[in-house]
């Protein structure tokens, strides 16, 4: 048995070290003697759904004091509902999570989106527009699916990272592609896929590259090695 502070030999019947004078520990005793360095104590965790309320509140006294505010100078609710869409979207995508224990992507994931598509709504019915139905709705759609796709696969399979995100370029470049087209039917333009062949032919080549990747062995383990990937 040697001294913890100063390695010096001690004999079975010390009590503390003859050069340091540090006391013994026997780690195999249970009582109370002093112990040559301090406990550790375990860190103080702090209660997260305290801090959540705390955050609720303040998006609660934000929403309030906005339409009060729009009332006084205006007599009327105008500009005030789309701050509170604001803030419904912004506490759905940031702090809703917070308030589970396991954030799950295939419930939070969609439903973040389906916060955007009403906030959408709402400004497209409040300002007089024609656009919802025909330009954002397929839009906020064509996101989501893709989003929603990468982030649950992602999360439950734990593999095929190159396949899902091969998948993703693929479908993001045909995105590109709808979004010229519901351009071109909505806001009535004339000219077609004057932009949007360009990111979905380089998104195309992207994605199928990946995929080429994790399909041909040697290609995917020296990428894995590089970039740890699967």
């Amino acid at each position: 048995m040697y001294c913890v502070k100063c390695g010096v030999e001690l004999a079975d019947s010390q009590r503390s070290c003859p050069l340091c004078q540090t006391p013994v520990y026997f780690p195999e005793l249970s009582d109370d003697r002093e112990r040559p360095y301090p406990k550790q104590n375990k860190p103080e965790t702090v209660n997260s759904r305290g801090v959540y309320f705390v955050i609720t509140f303040a998006f609660l006294i934000a929403a309030i004091l906005c339409h009060m505010a729009d009332m006084s100078i205006n007599g009327d609710f105008t500009w005030s509902g789309y701050v509170l869409g604001g803030l419904i979207v912004a506490y759905t995508i940031l702090i809703l999570p917070g308030w589970f224990n396991r954030s799950h992507p295939a419930v939070f994931v969609p439903s973040s989106f389906g916060a955007v598509a009403l906030y959408v709504a709402y400004i497209n019915y409040y300002s007089g527009g024609e656009w919802f139905l025909t330009f954002a709705l397929p839009l906020i759609g064509g996101v989501a699916l893709i989003v929603c796709s990468v982030t649950i696969l992602s999360h439950y399979l734990r593999r095929g990272y190159l396949y899902i995100w091969g998948g993703a370029s693929i479908a993001t470049g045909l995105l590109c592609v709808l979004l010229e087209w519901l351009t071109v039917i909505t806001f009535a333009r004339e000219a077609m896929f004057v932009w949007s062949l360009y990111p979905a032919i380089a998104l195309f080549l992207v994605g199928i590259m990946l995929i080429v990747v994790g399909i041909v062995k040697p290609f995917r383990e020296s990428l894995r090695r590089v970039f740890f990937l699967g």
